[in-house]
């Protein structure tokens, strides 16, 4: 019988190459890590505008919802390389119309007479928009209400680029040497002399 001594290092006893090593291991098993994507969407607040503009756009009030205004059901399809678009339209719940118009900056007095469909494109690589029609079969829209709506649809399809550059920044952020090191020393990885995970 043979007995075999391996000395054992933290992240911080090793050398610089070493270290290097041992953050690129790590980073070849994040880029094999299939749950990765899962992890990044299953975010609450994932589809939520900005808290600061939905306080000035909505007031106080907002920080009482026990809920976001944009619930998030994780039924997201998207693509941020070479065919880049975002299917959010079966992640979307809405929980707060009132206050979701205000994000949308459509008057109070309009209110009562729109419904909105948060749909899809249809298309091989759908991206998601927001439909408003008249809320009462005998209404017709207002040349300003037209005007006000139109900009309230552009608002929502920036939002949604800007769900999708979020999406794109925490994948990229994952394999940071950044957040590998905060890993490793969160979860009190160990080493060899060279940097290979024990």
């Amino acid at each position: 019988m043979k007995t075999i001594e391996i000395q054992i290092y933290s992240f911080d006893e090793l050398t610089k190459d070493a270290k290097d090593n041992a953050i690129e291991q790590i980073r070849q098993r994040r880029y094999n890590d299939y749950d990765l994507i899962h992890w990044i969407i299953d975010d609450c607040y994932l589809l939520e505008p900005a808290h600061d503009e939905l306080v000035n756009l909505c007031g106080l009030e907002y920080d009482k919802l026990s809920t976001p205004i944009f619930k998030n059901s994780r039924e997201l399809y998207f693509d941020f390389e070479r065919n880049r678009h975002i299917d959010a339209s079966n992640a979307i719940e809405i929980t707060n119309e009132k206050m979701f118009f205000q994000w949308l900056e459509i008057p109070d007095n309009i209110h009562e007479k729109v419904y909105f469909t948060i749909k899809n494109t249809n298309s091989r690589y759908p991206d998601t928009f927001i439909s408003f029609e008249e809320n009462e079969c005998d209404y017709e829209f207002t040349d300003e209400e037209i005007k006000i709506l139109e900009k309230a649809n552009d608002k929502f399809s920036n939002h949604m680029e800007t769900v999708l550059n979020r999406i794109e920044s925490s994948y990229e952020y994952y394999f940071t040497d950044e957040s590998i090191i905060e890993d490793i020393i969160c979860n009190d990885y160990e080493f060899t002399e060279y940097g290979n995970i024990y």
